[in-house]
């Protein structure tokens, strides 16, 4: 004779339908089943728990500070309500000292309950307090994988303390830390190749970001790191090729078609680079720099007096920018409009001094201005 089967009741059924939804990323039909439960179990604790962390993740802490409240009220010896409430008034709503007290109490009553001495370490992390972080991280990161990746994020900030202080083998080894404890994680492996930059070492940079982008094949800030390096080492066809599949991945990423415009100027591809430099100026119509190097690509295709103007219009948007005021004496000496020449050198000379009389100095497409004697308050 077959087994009698007994029915879910109504919440049961609403919280599951939650659960499931929830799975598969649908946000509001997953609050609407919650919701539905909590109608017909007001005071159920799993209930109570599942809508308070859907509010918490919704970013509604003052309803999830409550909800969650009322379930610990109905399940005091919940881990999990815990955990969910503590993060919410220390990492959200300011109470972080009622947090730490919230969490010593449970952990005295329930010393077995140790994974909490992960939110303990999110708290201590969000302090700063990288130290303490990691020893509450520490000490369960053999049972817990988010005290692994939470380590992650404590070797990653002091990475970031240690590279911002010029210490650039330590801020190496803190980021190789960050990333072998949390192997999903390219960040660490950015900020690696950043520290090998600065310590004028680009090809170990390049293989850093190489490495960050088998993790995260689409992390723009290592797509752009990528192809200036690459532009850097003298490398244009790889890279135009990242830099272009940045702009296609990203396209408003900041910088990237004006870096892809450089490089597919100085690789001689002026019609190329004039098109992407073209929609730069119009996306942002205020960068300076943008202009600059547009100018300089219509100069460099022999379209002078188109080069011209967006130099003009680079120096309406920054009357300080050196490379404008270069590239626009350049042309002037050329076509031996010296006048010009001189009124641009005089501006930049007033706020770049000791670059304009070198590049003057230097520079042979000043050569004839110095055999003509011209420009002599440069010495």
């Amino acid at each position: 004779m077959a087994s009698n089967l007994i029915p879910l009741s109504g919440w049961r059924l609403h919280l599951r339908r939650g659960v499931r939804e929830l799975k598969r990323g649908d946000y509001q039909r997953a609050s609407d089943a919650f919701e539905r439960a909590l109608g017909e179990a007001p005071d159920e604790p799993e209930v109570l728990l599942a809508l308070g962390r859907e509010r918490m993740r919704a970013q509604r802490y003052g309803e999830a500070e409550q909800l969650l409240r009322r379930a610990l009220d109905a399940s005091p010896d919940s881990v999990a309500t815990v955990a969910a409430l503590a993060r919410v008034i220390g990492l959200h709503i300011g109470g972080r000292d009622e947090a730490f007290r919230l969490l010593d109490a449970f952990i005295e009553k329930h010393p077995e309950a140790r994974a909490l001495e992960v939110i303990r370490g999110e708290l201590y992390l969000e302090d700063g307090d990288v130290t303490r972080a990691r020893a509450a991280f520490d000490s369960v990161a053999e049972e817990e994988q988010a005290a692994r990746l939470g380590l992650a994020r404590t070797y990653g900030s002091e990475g970031l303390e240690l590279a911002e202080a010029g210490q650039h083998e330590r801020a190496l080894f803190a980021f190789k830390r960050a990333a072998d404890y949390d192997e999903a994680w390219s960040s660490p492996l950015v900020n690696q190749g950043v520290v090998f930059g600065r310590m004028g070492l680009p090809h170990k940079a390049i293989d850093a970001y190489r490495e960050a982008l088998l993790r995260d094949p689409e992390n723009p800030v290592a797509l752009f790191n990528l192809g200036t390096t690459y532009h850097e080492v003298g490398d244009y066809p790889m890279a135009v090729e990242t830099l272009e599949t940045l702009v296609a991945l990203c396209p408003e990423f900041a910088g990237a078609r004006s870096a892809l415009g450089n490089v597919l100027g100085e690789s001689g591809r002026f019609d190329a680079a004039i098109a992407v430099l073209l929609e730069q100026v119009e996306i942002t119509p205020d960068d300076a720099a943008a202009w600059s190097s547009l100018g300089l690509a219509y100069l460099c295709s022999g379209a002078p007096d188109r080069g011209e103007d967006c130099l003009r219009e680079a120096l309406a948007v920054d009357s300080g920018h050196f490379n404008t005021y270069y590239n626009l004496a350049v042309l002037y000496c050329s076509q031996e409009r010296y006048d010009e020449a001189e009124t641009l050198l005089r501006r930049a000379h007033a706020t770049h001094p000791e670059q304009t009389a070198r590049i003057f100095a230097d520079d042979p497409s000043f050569s004839r201005a110095r055999e003509l004697s011209r420009f002599s308050f440069l010495g």
